[in-house]
């Protein structure tokens, strides 16, 4: 899918055009995201682990050598622990005059002809229809099991019991495809400096003029 880039340091009103056809927008929802710096990456590989001691007759009398020293770290560790408890305690750091400052954060909208206005509830209305269908077909193949119990006429009820499941099973997988892949235009990403919609259909960028992926 085409992403939208919103500047913070920049904020240009987006166009009334609908992201998901590129017909004339009627309706705009706004919000703030908080920005926030990227995060360090982590040094170091996964592939270290402890290295255990051995349990040869030289480890086990190095492990005797050290532990008069081990032994001194843990008393002289106590007393630590002990001074801290006992430590008088101090006076709370005096409240700062200034309130701290909201972090920046970047002003995003969604804009949307009337036809897509409410594009989020076919998502919600298949969701409900998925669930009341999958009762209705479980019911159907219950009602059907009892019936035929004892009987040699099993024909439709094994019939209906593996569609009950493999529904049950496909169905959400399905809808959450569609969800991904065609769902409505969300927030995917936000960096220190700006926001990144997803989702936004290529229509929106070819009646803007507005290039993919570069800030709007």
């Amino acid at each position: 899918m085409p992403e939208l880039t919103i500047s913070r340091k920049k904020p240009a009103p987006l166009p009334m055009v609908c992201m998901y056809c590129g017909a004339v927008a009627v309706a705009k929802r706004e919000w703030r995201v908080a920005n926030h710096k990227p995060a360090g990456a982590a040094g170091g590989g996964t592939d270290l682990g402890a290295v255990p001691v051995g349990d040869d007759p030289v480890s086990a009398a190095v492990g005797l050598l050290l532990l008069p020293f081990a032994l001194w770290e843990l008393v002289k560790g106590l007393g630590a622990l002990l001074g801290w408890v006992t430590r008088p305690r101090a006076p709370a750091p005096p409240q700062p005059s200034n309130p701290p400052r909201d972090p920046p954060t970047t002003l995003v909208a969604v804009t949307t002809c009337e036809r897509h206005a409410r594009f989020t509830d076919r998502f919600v209305l298949a969701g409900a229809g998925m669930l009341v269908a999958l009762i209705a077909l479980w019911a159907w193949a219950v009602l059907v099991t009892r019936r035929v119990m004892g009987t040699d006429d099993t024909g439709l009820a094994v019939a209906l019991l593996v569609t009950a499941i493999l529904s049950t099973a496909l169905l959400p997988v399905a809808l959450w495809v569609w969800y991904v892949l065609r769902g409505p235009v969300i927030v995917d990403r936000v960096t220190e400096h700006s926001a990144v919609l997803d989702r936004v259909r290529q229509a929106y960028f070819d009646a803007t003029g507005l290039a993919p992926n570069e800030p709007g």
